[in-house]
């Protein structure tokens, strides 16, 4: 992950100071208070980004606007709900953006489904997996990627913020600033797809092992 280097410091006070007092002190003039804001929240906001974008580059891009943005507008928040809270509400905006320029490019271009499929198949599931493992474990990541590009944007955001970020639904819902019931039919709806696209991968791979024999 990389470093929102603009505002990153060590903290300075031996005492942890709170959230509010730090966003005083920050708009008071003090930049090493957002430092210690950054310090506090940039791998959680780095960890949505990535359960959204799944992709490296784009999750540290997004958690630097984020506390960019956040820097900006420091003034408007008004503390009625958590800065943790905030900070992800901008992250998953910024996520939900970079999936929607990301879906109109993959329009135009052709050999997008392969290139995703390679920078799945790249990600280890063990440290020493066997060759049939390894090669179960890549047919697999490209398995759901593929059933991941059946969704609309909102129902990835929740598939992924639920099942790789463990959000509960409540919590979802009040990140998406949703209704729990919309959430859950959402959800309903992400994995139903999800399960038959697998199924129909699991289908395919047990007639090509059926062939074999």
């Amino acid at each position: 992950m990389g470093t929102v280097a603009t505002f990153r410091v060590n903290p300075i006070s031996e005492s942890a100071p709170s959230d509010q007092e730090l966003i005083a002190r920050t708009l008071g003039g003090d930049g090493a208070a957002y430092g210690i804001l950054v310090d506090r929240f940039q791998r959680k906001i780095y960890r949505v980004a990535y359960a959204i974008t799944r992709d490296d580059t784009e999750a540290d891009t997004i958690t630097q606007d984020t506390f960019i943005q956040a820097y900006t507008h420091l003034g408007k928040f008004q503390g009625r709900a958590e800065l943790e809270t905030w900070l992800t509400r901008i992250a998953i905006n910024r996520s939900r953006d970079w999936l929607r320029r990301r879906k109109f490019v993959s329009i135009f271009s052709h050999d997008d489904a392969e290139s995703d499929d390679r920078i799945y198949a790249i990600e280890p599931v063990d440290e020493q997996p066997d060759a049939e493992r390894l090669i179960m474990s890549h047919q697999l990541r490209a398995a759901i990627l593929r059933a991941e590009r059946t969704l609309s944007s909102q129902q990835k955001i929740i598939f992924r913020l639920r099942h790789y970020e463990n959000h509960s639904l409540e919590e979802i819902a009040e990140l998406l600033g949703l209704r729990s019931g919309t959430v859950r039919a959402h959800l309903f709806r992400a994995i139903h797809k999800v399960r038959k696209e697998l199924g129909e991968w699991v289908t395919k791979r047990e007639g090509v092992s059926d062939e074999a024999l």
